[in-house]
């Protein structure tokens, strides 16, 4: 199974930053990724513990039912995952680090839905690392919204140096056959979204993205 909008988000990432541990927020262009909005967002971490959806495209308020900007990243997840999933999401705001987490849902009745979530560190213009650029992509039905994951397995990759963070996301995955994604360049423009919807962002009212 091959997920190339997670390949193509981090391509993206990984061309902007260069030969620096990341890229700044500011450097993101919308238009150089139309055909990916859909399943991407940016998250704010406003203290220790705190972040939200600054940024979200159509594909998370489908999963939630209803438009998540504003919402904390945890109200994604089940409740006992919570905690988990916030200590990881810390490592990419203070390691800094890149995060890729296993998504997986379902039980009581519902149609089992699996996930990938990548989580890529922004520099900010204060150059502090608050925001985070993410992707998210599914496998199955969605049926009754709001779909809610467990972390089935969460990897991390340091940026200490500069290290091809594509390849050591599906690394993991080559030494867990069962997980496998195959990694594919980024093309650029072309089908991703679903037919017949424009793919967006949705911004915060009332801050800068």
């Amino acid at each position: 199974m091959t997920y190339p909008i997670i390949s193509d988000v981090i391509t993206y990432w990984d061309r902007l930053r260069a030969d620096r541990d990341m890229p700044d927020r500011a450097e993101i262009d919308p238009r150089e990724i139309s055909d990916l909005l859909s399943y991407m967002f940016i998250l704010d971490r406003t203290r220790p513990g705190v972040v939200r959806f600054r940024l979200s495209g159509t594909h998370l308020n489908e999963l939630m039912g209803m438009e998540v900007r504003g919402m904390p990243v945890r109200a994604l997840f089940e409740l006992p995952e919570r905690e988990r999933l916030m200590a990881n999401v810390e490592r990419v705001f203070t390691g800094p680090s890149a995060v890729h987490l296993h998504l997986e849902a379902g039980g009581q009745g519902r149609s089992a839905l699996t996930g990938r979530m990548v989580l890529l560190p922004l520099r900010g213009t204060d150059d502090t690392i608050s925001r985070a650029l993410g992707v998210l992509t599914t496998e199955g039905l969605i049926g009754q919204p709001p779909r809610r994951f467990r972390v089935a397995r969460a990897d991390a990759t340091p940026l200490l140096s500069r290290q091809a963070v594509l390849d050591a996301v599906f690394d993991a995955d080559r030494k867990n056959p069962g997980l496998s994604e195959a990694a594919e360049p980024f093309r650029g423009a072309g089908p991703r979204h679903m037919p017949g919807k424009r793919p967006r962002l949705y911004v915060v009212k009332g801050g800068k993205p």
